[in-house]
């Protein structure tokens, strides 16, 4: 099932600042396993399973993605664009687009070919201002279709790899929703005193929006935030977490030390795969906005190893994610069964 929901969430664009076109399918797979939704004013989506303890647990992982916005239609049917987070402009060469207009039009980025480049062009790097999206249609026919503020993503469809690795656009960091989802799931099975919320959070990859919002909301007691970490790749340096070795597990300033702790023993408890980093300050994810929300939220951080990020080919092992999920039920068990105020006290 964690498959299939990847591979259907990651068919469908959420580009951040317009998470709120397709939330159908977060909410196909979450209502059964979760008891009430709603959708904020920024545009995450926040589930909610019911407890009886009066104390909050939130996930939190976001569910925008990178993409481009078209910035003016030019004659000829070429559309120039910039980016919306953050795009390396060479992965988008010789890639199929789709722009989201007033219907949907596909089009192609490509370059000159090297016949006609020079030595000193093809050794510059490229800019996005040098790249165009070719529709095919004549600029008066695009303009009624197409406008500028548009959005456009990658057309890439989701494929399995050998074994459990599986690619696609937009693991980042929806790898992290199917994590929630698992854990949702495992949690029918687990009793759970606590309240959990688990948030798609919109407006990551542009700063951290919506998870400031929905925890201001939530106001949870903890926060556990999800997200994606690099994967080993040959040219990643050699302390790079693998994938298929389970989730990595923040250690900072920024996290709160006896909660990781409590993870990092619970999963030793049921042998759950982990995997270790040091986070001295900021760490790129909505931490930085749940940490300080309201009177601050005592946070843990754990990465899904992911290689390829922000391009249209990341690749994880769907190992990983399974992993994950059931571990946080795990620990949301355990936590039900502890004393959270010694816990979470320096």
């Amino acid at each position: 099932m964690i498959k299939e929901f990847l591979f259907d969430i990651c068919s469908n664009q959420f580009v951040s600042g317009f998470e709120h076109v397709n939330g159908q399918v977060l909410t196909k797979y979450f209502e059964p396993y979760t008891d009430s939704y709603e959708k904020d004013k920024v545009g995450s989506y926040i589930f909610r399973s019911e407890g009886s303890n009066g104390k909050k647990i939130m996930l939190a992982a976001h569910l925008d993605e990178i993409g481009l916005m078209v910035t003016k239609v030019l004659e000829g049917g070429f559309l120039s664009f910039t980016s919306v987070g953050g795009i390396n402009p060479a992965s988008l060469v010789a890639q199929d687009v789709i722009v989201y207009g007033r219907e949907n039009i596909f089009g192609v980025i490509g370059i000159k070919p090297p016949h006609v480049t020079s030595e000193e062009e093809r050794n510059k790097p490229l800019k996005l201002k040098d790249l165009f999206i070719d529709t095919g249609l004549p600029k008066d026919e695009l303009e009624k279709v197409v406008s500028v503020g548009d959005v456009a993503t990658i057309k890439r469809e989701p494929m399995s790899l050998q074994g459990t690795m599986v690619s696609a656009k937009a693991f980042d960091d929806r790898a992290c929703i199917a994590v929630m989802l698992e854990t949702a799931k495992e949690l029918k099975k687990l009793s759970h005193r606590s309240t959990v919320y688990y948030a798609a959070t919109a407006q990551e990859e542009t700063g951290y929006r919506g998870s400031t919002a929905a925890s201001y909301k939530v106001n949870p007691d903890i926060g556990i935030v999800l997200d994606v970490g690099f994967g080993m790749t040959p040219d990643m340096p050699p302390e790079t977490p693998h994938l298929g070795k389970g989730p990595v597990v923040a250690y900072g300033g920024r996290l709160n030390h006896k909660l990781t702790k409590k993870f990092v023993e619970v999963c030793s408890k049921y042998n759950y795969p982990l995997q270790y980093e040091a986070v001295p300050a900021r760490t790129g994810t909505d931490t930085e906005a749940l940490q300080v929300n309201r009177e601050g939220i005592p946070c843990i951080l754990l990465s899904i190893p992911l290689r390829y990020m922000h391009t249209s080919v990341e690749t994880i092992d769907i190992k990983d994610v399974e992993n994950t999920g059931r571990a946080i039920a795990r620990f949301i068990n355990e936590l039900d069964n502890s004393d959270l105020e010694e816990i979470l006290c320096f």
